[in-house]
């Protein structure tokens, strides 16, 4: 594949089992990404950029902290995370000289310009006619069409949720989205009904110039959505792509419903979950069930519905009962569609709830070798490496999450904060959670433990009494217990000696005498 025009070359190092390329930020090893901190990222830039030279440790300092002062500690961390990370544990590739420094002694070269992968994104597309039943289908239709790009590890795919902040008429161009959404190109399309026929234009263009590459339209002529969904895809690669594997283009794509009417009711189902309203989530099981009386074996909405009982049961909080049920029937979702990443990915969320720590991590997993640019996915694997005792590494999984995903979801900035909260950065995990817009008792309790640890009674206070007002039973200790997933009781301990100092300091401040009024 030709690189992308107007990009310089990237620069690119080869050592050991991996490739780093510096400017997308990224670091493979066996052919796989690899999440890496922020820290040792640069860290490795710096000595993959001077490979072969002697690094003194004082400009690796001024390389990797260049505006904060820290101790040599911070370094020696660095280089043990990124040893662990590479492989190196022998020290054979980035080695000590004592009393000089660090050589990274692979070597590390910048290939020829290669392959560059683009980014893109696939907006809403316009109904023309306005009516509501075709939108939701229509954005049901552009939600396959994303997941069906994501497909291709040669073409990194913003998130669906990012993507739809960009309604038709709602942005200056593809210029600015482009920006905004840090991608190259746009899939942009618009549907009508033509004498009862759908037909929807689509079109490929680049963010930098604004310029068309390539323009079609498609009918419905058959009524078969799903495949019209797969050819919009297969043109998309085709335009983007020169060399994609011939076996992934010719790979079968996941079944599909048997009909059109069935996946209207999952597309519908769906678009009812990710809104809000106080029986939003009851609606939604009902057209996942009308989905199923029309195709018993439709395996995604097997999954979206046991997505929808834990829901309305309240996810973590549901019985044992529910949970094993749900899990159950996302069990034989994948069965029935296994090469269905969001099938992986809602059974692996259920197992986590269930504290079925090992396994929710192989489902995760499976789910991002299926689709690697799946930012939900992304996020939540940071999540629950952070309940196993790996916060380190699931802040970069939960940073790449970010990344593909920058106009996310509120719920990352919780999963932030607990992981934030686990590496001891209490006023980081406390600016995470005041980026929420609704703040539940939860929410208040786990910002009165961030603010505790800092010494800032008076915050811990303020925040452990408003949980206590939006929920007059809550009782802190027993509600943390129960409503997060620690694989280790290490880190629930380190979690309840926030919330106690913080139930410590409001009875302080309970006790205290009342302040002389004022004028």
């Amino acid at each position: 594949m030709a690189a992308v025009a107007g990009k310089a070359p990237r620069r690119i190092f080869r050592f050991r089992d991996c490739v780093l390329d510096i400017d997308s930020g990224t670091l493979q090893r066996d052919g796989c990404l690899v999440p890496v901190r922020a820290k040792t990222f640069r860290l490795l830039c710096h000595l993959a950029s001077n490979a072969g030279r002697v690094l003194s440790k004082d400009e690796l300092l001024d390389a990797v902290w260049p505006d904060v002062t820290v101790t040599e500690d911070s370094l020696t961390q660095a280089v043990r995370d990124l040893r662990r990370t590479i492989g190196d544990l022998a020290q054979e590739t980035l080695r000590n000289i004592a009393r000089r420094g660090y050589i990274f002694d692979a070597e590390a070269v910048a290939p020829e310009p290669k392959a560059i992968e683009p980014r893109i994104a696939v907006l809403p597309f316009l109904v023309e006619n306005g009516d509501p039943h075709d939108a939701i289908l229509m954005d049901g239709i552009v939600e396959e069409i994303t997941n069906g790009l994501a497909r291709f590890k040669t073409v990194a795919v913003v998130a669906r949720h990012s993507a739809f902040t960009f309604r038709p008429g709602s942005h200056s161009g593809p210029a600015a989205v482009g920006e905004s959404l840090d991608v190259d190109f746009l899939v942009e399309g618009l549907a009508r009904r033509v004498s009862g026929v759908l037909r929807i234009s689509v079109v490929l263009v680049e963010c930098r110039s604004g310029r068309r590459l390539w323009g079609e339209i498609f009918r419905d002529v058959a009524g078969d959505l799903l495949a019209l969904q797969a050819a919009i895809v297969q043109r998309i690669i085709s335009r983007l792509v020169a060399n994609i594997e011939g076996a992934i283009l010719q790979q079968a794509p996941a079944r599909a419903a048997g009909n059109a009417a069935a996946f209207e009711h999952l597309v519908r189902g769906i678009a009812l979950l990710r809104s809000y309203g106080e029986t939003v989530n009851e609606e939604a099981r009902v057209q996942l069930l009308r989905a199923l009386e029309i195709d018993p074996d439709y395996g995604l909405a097997h999954a979206y519905l046991a997505l929808a009982e834990l829901t309305i049961s309240g996810y973590g909080a549901a019985t044992p009962a529910v949970l094993m049920a749900a899990r159950d029937r996302a069990m034989r979702a994948v069965s029935l569609m296994p090469e269905e990443a969001r099938c992986h990915r809602i059974l692996a969320l259920i197992r986590l709830y269930l504290r079925e720590h090992a396994a929710a991590e192989q489902n995760f997993r499976r789910a991002l070798e299926l689709n690697p640019y799946d930012a939900d996915t992304l996020a939540q694997l940071g999540y629950l490496l952070t309940m196993r005792g790996h916060p380190d590494e699931g802040l970069a999984w939960l940073d790449s999450a970010v990344s593909l995903n920058p106009l996310h979801p509120d719920w990352y900035h919780f999963d932030r904060s607990v992981t934030l909260y686990s590496l001891a950065r209490y006023a980081e995990a406390a600016e995470a959670l005041t980026n929420l817009p609704r703040r539940d008792a939860l929410t208040e309790t786990r910002l009165a433990a961030c603010h505790a640890m800092v010494g800032d009674d008076l915050a811990a206070a303020r925040h452990l009494e408003r949980a206590c007002q939006l929920a007059p039973a809550w009782d802190p200790v027993w509600q943390v217990c129960h409503g997060v997933e620690f694989d280790r009781a290490q880190d629930l301990d380190h979690l309840l000696q926030g919330v106690r100092a913080a139930m410590d300091a409001r009875a302080a401040a309970l006790a205290a005498p009342a302040a002389p009024g004022g004028r």
